[in-house]
């Protein structure tokens, strides 16, 4: 028995020592999460203006063309549970926060993160920006992810030098005009992938729970004195015409529906704005660089426009 142990810890043991060692050097690897930890840490007390939800924000909202003291902490597939708990993470260091921009979108409403089909990526609230999970892989980077993408992703950064995809403001800068991609077809498969049954009980429970937290953010606005802006983001023709006319209606009725119910709330709605056209878009639900500079000057605008009331 003694021997048959021996011989499983020698088999183990190289194993243990090389997913130890892919650990590690992925935790290395710079990403948008840890660095908004950091900016977070360091300057939360001097920002002003939040900007949070999923990628429509990360990629089409740079702060460099917004008031002073602007940060993007939104990130890809960001669901409101996720904005709110950076909310309160940092509640006691936003001294100066008077706005929060915050997007509700076609599948906002219905969209839970740890439920849905890129839940991965909720180990990196858990080791970046220190949250809790009842998940022990959400405490692994290798445990998390396929082992063949992890070995890629170490293999661009440390040996052919992966670029840095974000901004020092937090602004997603992977999708750019010269990788534009076919707008036709992103926009028949993002409308597929953000269409879900309104009327399962899952989805219905997961809606409650999303307007509990709209209301829970609203409150922590309401006590913090900070204006709360929500917007809708802007999208191409392609994508708007894939999309389920049921759930779409519904979006908006629980927007509008709470913007009447709270007067103290601020909607913004660039869903079909003429003003975006092909050239502003990577894909048919994303601004790139040059749509995320005239949507964010647009905003800023905006915001400004209702400070001065």
């Amino acid at each position: 028995m003694k021997k048959f142990l021996k011989k499983i810890i020698l088999i183990s043991l190289p194993i243990i020592v090389a997913a130890i060692s892919i650990e590690y050097l992925l935790r290395q690897i710079p990403n948008e999460y840890a660095y908004k930890r950091h900016y977070l840490d360091k300057n939360s007390n001097k920002i002003e203006t939040l900007i949070l939800g999923s990628s429509h924000s990360f990629f089409g909202i740079n702060p460099a063309f917004m008031m002073e003291n602007t940060f993007n902490s939104s990130n890809v597939s960001q669901s409101l549970k996720y904005d709110f708990k950076i909310l309160t993470k940092y509640q006691n260091n936003f001294k100066n926060l008077t706005t929060i921009v915050l997007p509700i979108d076609y599948f906002s409403p219905w969209q839970d993160l740890a439920a849905g089909s890129e839940n991965w990526r909720v180990k990196n609230y858990v080791l970046y920006y220190g949250m809790k999970s009842f998940k022990l892989n959400d405490y692994s980077e290798f445990l998390s992810i396929d082992l063949q993408k992890n070995l890629t992703r170490i293999k661009d950064h440390y040996i052919t030098g992966g670029a840095i995809s974000y901004s020092d403001l937090g602004w997603g800068t992977a999708y750019n005009s010269s990788k534009s991609l076919d707008l036709i077809k992103t926009g028949q498969t993002a409308a597929q992938r953000h269409t879900n049954d309104i009327f399962s009980k899952e989805n219905q429970e997961t809606y409650t729970k999303n307007l509990a937290i709209l209301n829970s953010i609203l409150n922590f606005c309401n006590q913090h004195n900070i204006k709360l802006i929500l917007i809708t983001s802007p999208t191409y023709n392609t994508y708007r015409e894939n999309l389920s006319k049921i759930q779409l209606n519904k979006m908006f009725e629980t927007i509008y529906n709470f913007v009447d119910e709270h007067k103290d709330v601020t909607y913004l709605n660039y869903f079909a704005d003429t003003d975006f056209t092909e050239q502003d878009f990577y894909d048919a639900d994303h601004l790139n660089e040059i749509g995320a500079e005239k949507f964010s000057r647009k905003l800023a605008h905006s915001i400004d426009s209702l400070n001065k009331l």
